[in-house]
């Protein structure tokens, strides 16, 4: 069967687009060089017709040329401040929250499109109205302003007050973290890549390819490197997954064929400088893992947070269970076989940040239960779908390992007899042996 699992942004070209158009800087860039050449447009197009069309039709937006520069004065003055305000607050409140659970939720809550195009608009507002102030002559009569250009700077303004409110009523929402937990947990349960299972190649390997530098593996863009092998390019395996950390030199490709494109294949695996969300799911499913962790550290001591991204992980974990595969068989993109994937599986998505939750929440006998019932919940789904059985008993494992644990850790005999019992609600003769000999 053939499932998607949750994948990280395709390819070098696709990994310097997300860099690129994802900037918190680009809209509003992009805002500030079209503003003047716009309003130069709207100036040009009053003198010709537009300024006299709306005399003529008792539409001026002003009394008088003085009232004119006024109004686009104080239009410019209000865009600074609105800026500096949402700004500031952005950052600042941003900041301070993911501070407590999760500095990385700033890339995220950054890349929202919301954010870009308010600060956009904003600056767009304040170079347009600069260029109708300079076109304003306060001593020459109404009919040689660019009374169209004012107008417009009316509106942009009335539009950027509904805009900024908004934006801060999506940030104060932003904020509450359950949100964030939310679609994170969503996010990380879908994605592009669909994994299948194939025998490991057990042959030589003829090429291997090296990290050109330290870094992040971004992503894989796979439907390219299926196009470089052609029909006759033997089988390949990338050794490196998406969010993996490698050092300069290290092996990331090897190939059963010896190849001249070294340069093209290097494409297939962009390496970024640090950990970020277009590395798909192995990103996501991390961090939510670190905001349980932090809202279990002394100085946040949030169980709701902690529950609530322990569900999530869940929830992530059914929407993976099409990407398991067998020990004895190899991860491989489901489109092309001979494309090996080690570590892209529902094993190599999970077990690392499974057993970091369970390193932080094995202090919290409130946690650990609840993540065991999960574990419960998901054994049961897998029954109940037909996963295989490889899947369950890996569930099974992982809460057995949680709730002893936990029952270690745990201070008071009663923490210990509930975490006890809810191990033993697991299906399962793994779970009755193990419940039997507690």
């Amino acid at each position: 069967m053939k499932d998607d699992i949750s994948g990280p942004y395709l390819g070098r070209l696709g990994w310097l687009a997300h860099r690129i158009f994802a900037s918190y800087w680009l809209l509003p860039a992009a805002g500030v060089l079209l503003a003047l050449p716009l309003a130069i447009l709207a100036v040009t197009l009053d003198r010709h017709a537009g300024t006299d069309w709306l005399l003529s039709n008792g539409l001026s937006p002003v009394s008088t040329a003085d009232t004119a520069k006024d109004l686009v004065g104080v239009a410019i003055g209000v865009n600074a401040a609105f800026i500096t305000l949402y700004f500031s607050l952005t950052l600042l409140v941003l900041t301070v929250a993911s501070s407590n659970l999760g500095v990385r939720l700033v890339d995220r809550w950054l890349d929202k499109g919301l954010v870009r195009v308010s600060l956009a608009g904003l600056s767009f507002t304040l170079v347009f109205s600069l260029g109708a102030m300079a076109a304003i002559d306060a001593d020459a009569p109404l009919s040689s302003q660019p009374l169209g250009t004012i107008s417009a700077v009316i509106a942009l303004q009335a539009l950027n007050v509904v805009m900024l409110t908004v934006a801060l009523h999506d940030l104060g929402r932003t904020v509450f973290i359950d949100r964030s937990i939310h679609h994170l947990g969503r996010e990380a349960a879908q994605g592009p890549v669909a994994i299948a299972a194939t025998d490991p190649f057990h042959g030589d390997w003829s090429l291997g390819i090296a990290a050109p530098r330290e870094g992040y593996v971004e992503g894989n863009n796979l439907h390219h490197l299926s196009r470089l092998l052609g029909e006759d390019g033997g089988r390949v395996r990338i050794c490196a997954a998406p969010g993996q950390h490698v050092m300069e030199g290290e092996p990331i490709m090897l190939l059963e064929q010896r190849r001249d494109d070294e340069r093209q294949l290097l494409k297939v695996l962009p390496i970024g400088d640090f950990r970020s969300d277009g590395q798909g799911a192995v990103f996501r499913i991390r961090l939510l893992v670190e905001i349980a962790a932090r809202a279990l550290s002394p100085a946040v001591n949030d169980f709701y947070t902690a529950i609530a991204a322990a569900d999530r992980i869940a929830s992530a974990m059914a929407g993976q269970f099409g990407s398991w595969v067998d020990e004895d068989m190899m991860p491989a993109f489901a489109d092309d076989h001979r494309i090996e994937l080690p570590g892209q599986d529902f094993r190599g998505l999970f077990e690392d940040p499974l057993n970091a939750f369970r390193q932080a929440a094995c202090q919290y006998p409130s946690v650990t239960i609840r993540m065991v019932d999960n574990y419960h919940r998901l054994i049961d789904r897998c029954e109940g779908e037909g996963r295989p059985a490889g899947l369950r008993r890996f569930l099974v494992q992982m809460a057995q390992d949680l709730a002893e644990h936990g029952e270690a850790s745990a201070g008071y005999d009663c923490d210990r007899a509930d975490i006890t019992a809810a191990f033993k609600k697991i299906a399962g003769p793994e779970g009755r042996r193990r419940a039997n000999a507690a």
